[in-house]
């Protein structure tokens, strides 16, 4: 292991000192335009990486189902209570929207509140 080491710095060591060799053999000229190129290229890499709205989209759509996700997951542990006064609503709404005739609840109006009262305390 160490071995590697010693090869992986010795080869790094080599090549820094062929390219600090290469660049002392430029002339000036070589050497403004090699600096003007890096300049141009950096420049318009920093151009190019602004973050855009469609850097954005992925991320929000990431967000919204993470978010979606754990509403669904924190939900799953409501009991079956919590979910039985939204059915006998609709159910009522069924009722009222067939139109069906209501004159049956005149009928007998104490088991129509006992009904009620059994739906309330969860039973029904």
């Amino acid at each position: 292991m160490a071995d590697m080491k010693e090869r992986t710095q010795n080869i790094e060591r080599k090549s820094r000192e062929a390219f600090e060799e290469s660049v002392a053999a430029l002339d000036g000229a070589t050497r403004s335009r090699l600096a003007r190129a890096r300049e141009l290229a950096l420049t318009e890499a920093r151009r190019r990486y602004r973050p855009s709205f469609s850097t954005w989209v992925p991320i929000g759509a990431a967000a919204a189902a993470a978010v979606m996700a754990i509403a669904l997951w924190s939900g799953s542990h409501v009991g079956p209570q919590a979910a039985e006064p939204a059915l006998v609503a609709l159910e009522e709404f069924d009722i009222m929207a067939a139109g069906d005739d209501l004159d049956m609840m005149d009928e007998d109006p104490a088991f129509y509140a006992w009904a009620v009262e059994e739906t309330a305390d969860g039973v029904g």
